[in-house]
């Protein structure tokens, strides 16, 4: 009876031991991935020499894709996208990001660490504002160590290939954000005009158009609460200038096929659509509209 009891004790202590192990292992940041956001296009062979760059870093790298469609140099969209999807990656996700209507110039290269343990390598243009609003500012550092870029290169056309994939590729197999440069306190912000509320009126601007033609804008749902918007309402909307009258819903197909549609979308903003039809093609706008948006 003994022997059995210190059979089951010592069956107890190892199974404990397993658990200890699996928690720990839970609360590992993940390793090796490299998530990737550019405006490259994909019918170019930029994309590829971007990840080449990212496994000549690092061969055990893992690359994952937000986009590379991102509309040509407007960091502002940039920014918007990535600060959407990367709060859905975990923690120790290091992201390659370039979206620089000015790359080549005298603009720095930067490694941003967020509160919740992301890592993002990309210009200092402002396309991490999203990111410093959403996740917040551990850390950032200026990148001047050649020795973790493409063979001590730089780029005049695409630092992509030369500087953060390399760079990216590295991080994610653990080398110290430390080694990359000093660090800074002063990392670029796009303005960014808020989501607001004057006289019954919504006021904002087009965050993003998506694949279908949506426009996504930063008004959130709550301003649209307090404008007492409920679905089954009709509202003016104002984009760039043309203007159009909508249903507000809680889905596009609450309309006919064809009709405009104005709803809360996915991230809790309001977005404006043509049932199963282009709302960005139709009125000839793109990120960055103003949108006014009122209750008939």
């Amino acid at each position: 009876m003994k022997t059995q009891i210190i059979c089951i004790m010592t069956v107890l202590a190892i199974l404990a031991s397993f658990s200890a192990m699996a928690a720990d292992s839970a609360g590992d940041e993940v390793e090796n991935l490299v998530v990737l956001l550019t405006d490259y296009g994909t019918s170019d062979f930029y994309v590829g020499a971007l990840e080449g760059s990212i496994y000549s870093a690092n061969p055990e790298a893992r690359i994952s894709t937000i986009t590379h469609e991102v509309l040509a140099f407007n960091v502002a969209e940039g920014s918007y996208i990535l600060a959407q999807a990367a709060r859905y990656y975990p923690p120790g996700t290091v992201f390659a990001a370039e979206v620089d209507p000015v790359v080549g110039t005298v603009e720095r290269s930067i490694v941003l660490e967020t509160n919740d343990s992301k890592i993002f390598v990309g210009p200092d243009n402002g396309l991490f504002t999203g990111v410093m609003d959403e996740l917040g500012i551990d850390c950032v550092r200026e990148i001047t160590n050649l020795n973790l870029t493409g063979q001590g290169r730089t780029s005049a056309t695409f630092d992509g290939m030369e500087i953060y994939g390399p760079v990216a590729g590295h991080l994610a197999a653990r080398t110290d954000p430390a080694e990359v440069g000093p660090e800074i306190f002063d990392p670029v912000r796009i303005e960014v005009v808020e989501g607001d509320l004057e006289d019954g009126t919504l006021i904002g601007t087009v965050a993003h158009v998506d694949h279908w033609g949506n426009l996504v804008t930063n008004i959130p749902k709550e301003l649209a609460e307090m404008a007492d918007l409920s679905p089954g309402d009709r509202v003016e909307i104002t984009v760039g200038g043309e203007n159009v009258e909508a249903a507000f819903a809680t889905t596009y197909g609450d309309v006919p096929q064809g009709e405009w549609v104005a709803v809360i979308g996915l991230l809790g903003r309001l977005e404006i659509a043509i049932n199963m039809g282009s709302a960005a093609e139709a009125l000839g706008v793109s990120a960055g509209s103003e949108v006014r948006v009122h209750k008939i």
